[in-house]
């Protein structure tokens, strides 16, 4: 297929694309990449027919870029399902492993890739890379989801046609309305807000440094706490006292945390949260997880007081919250330190999560098969701290590089934001 005969629909980019397309995250390997072992009957037709309803249904995947400011958005589709052959299991990992790590190009045409490498009739390797400009975990699930249900409806004989599209909202519009958002009333609220926040906490929260030295390489480390079965419910009981949110408990737990650690009055975290916000936004695959800062700015008298006051905190940095590298320099202001790291990375995890999920294929079953790339984006001076509250298994997470963080101060950190959290 040849791009320049397609027709192609012009306007913005969202201020996440900008932010890539400017340089952010450059410095990294921007693959969301899945690879599966499908062992049974896999119909190729359908494969192929289900990734083309996929690309049709969702603009994202078949957006480029002109600039930072422009984007344009092709009738057709930008990939095709590649299709290979393999002797060995190990021939057909190395065919995919080149085929889905090589990072795609900001000025090349699409930014998505699906291979199937076949073993044998009843035995195949399938893989699907996108560039993190138009996918994030959401929006992965999404798409994964709409790909095997396109794939199960052409196995039974529906190919497609104008109802795929349905209810979907295109990322084209969100980006057009963010941006338009941006320039009025909208805008300035957010700015006058971020540039009231910077004055008060400073650019990025401080980094968790005690003790902090680069001793060496990244060297990833996890802490484990098993934490008491009815941890989610001790956690929702103090939410609903406080009537508050359990995440802001949760945060609360690892402000306090800090402060009993380091002895700072002043703390901060950095926390996700993500762009869905805007009307008829939320189901537009392609929006991108934003990261905000949260601070603890007082000395509070009780754990009462001070899950309130985060809680209220969160509530307004989410309602203002703007890729911040991006929004600062349209407004001229420094709003975030494009080279410093959060000291502390906070999330609450109430389901077991996966990028690499993917749901079955009709008549076949699956097989992950971990590929890792050199250039994989780690964090070695931030501190990821998870509550991860399953039905089974609860637990409190602390990831981080052990050649920086002191082991002694990560697990210090997790016991008191236990203690706070589950008294």
């Amino acid at each position: 297929m040849t791009v320049s005969k397609v027709k192609a629909f012009w306007g913005p980019t969202s201020l996440t694309e900008e932010a890539r397309l400017t340089g952010e995250f450059a410095d990294w390997h921007n693959l969301t990449h899945l690879a599966v072992w499908l062992t049974g009957e896999l119909n190729v037709v359908a494969i192929r027919n289900a990734w083309w309803r996929l690309c049709q249904r969702h603009d994202v995947l078949r957006r480029t870029y002109v600039s930072p400011d422009e984007a344009c958005t092709y009738d057709d589709v930008l990939s095709e399902v590649e299709l290979h052959s393999a002797e060995t299991d190990e021939e057909a990992i190395e065919l995919m492993r080149r085929f889905l790590g090589t990072p795609f190009s900001l000025d090349g045409p699409g930014f998505s890739r699906i291979a199937i490498v076949q073993r044998s009739e009843s035995r195949h390797l399938l893989g699907v890379a996108m560039d993190h400009i138009i996918t994030d975990v959401a929006s992965w699930h999404s798409l994964l989801s709409d790909f095997t249900d396109f794939y199960g409806r052409a196995l039974a004989g529906d190919t497609g046609g104008p109802g795929d599209a349905t209810d979907v909202s295109s990322y084209q519009s969100f980006a057009s309305e963010q941006r338009r958002l941006f320039s009025g009333a909208w805008g300035a609220e957010r700015r006058a807000f971020w540039r009231s926040y910077v004055r008060e906490f400073g650019t990025y929260p401080p980094p968790f440094s005690i003790g902090a030295e680069h001793t060496g390489e990244y060297q990833p480390k996890a802490i484990t706490h098993d934490l008491p079965a009815d941890a989610r419910s001790r956690l929702y009981a103090f939410s609903r006292q406080a009537r508050v949110t359990p995440f802001a408990v949760v945060a609360s737990g690892a402000l306090a945390g800090i402060r009993e650690v380091t002895d700072d009055p002043t703390v901060g975290i950095s926390v996700a949260h993500h762009g869905r916000v805007l009307p008829s936004a939320s189901q537009t695959a392609g929006l991108f997880v934003q990261t905000v800062p949260l601070h603890l700015g007082r000395q509070s008298t009780s754990p009462l007081e001070t899950v309130r006051e985060v809680f209220h905190r969160t509530h307004d940095v989410f309602e203002y919250a703007v890729p911040l590298l991006v929004a600062g320099r349209s407004w001229n202001e420094t709003l975030m330190v494009t080279d410093q790291e959060a000291g502390l990375y906070v999330e609450l995890n109430e389901h077991p999560q996966s990028t690499d999920d993917l749901p079955p294929f009709t008549g076949t079953e699956a097989e992950q098969l971990n590929l890792t790339f050199p250039g994989e984006k780690r964090w070695p001076e931030t501190v990821v701290v998870s509550w991860n509250l399953y039905e089974a298994g609860p637990q409190l997470v602390a990831q981080y590089n052990a050649n920086y963080f002191p082991d002694a101060a990560v697990e210090n950190l997790l016991e008191a934001a236990e203690r706070f959290v589950l008294p």
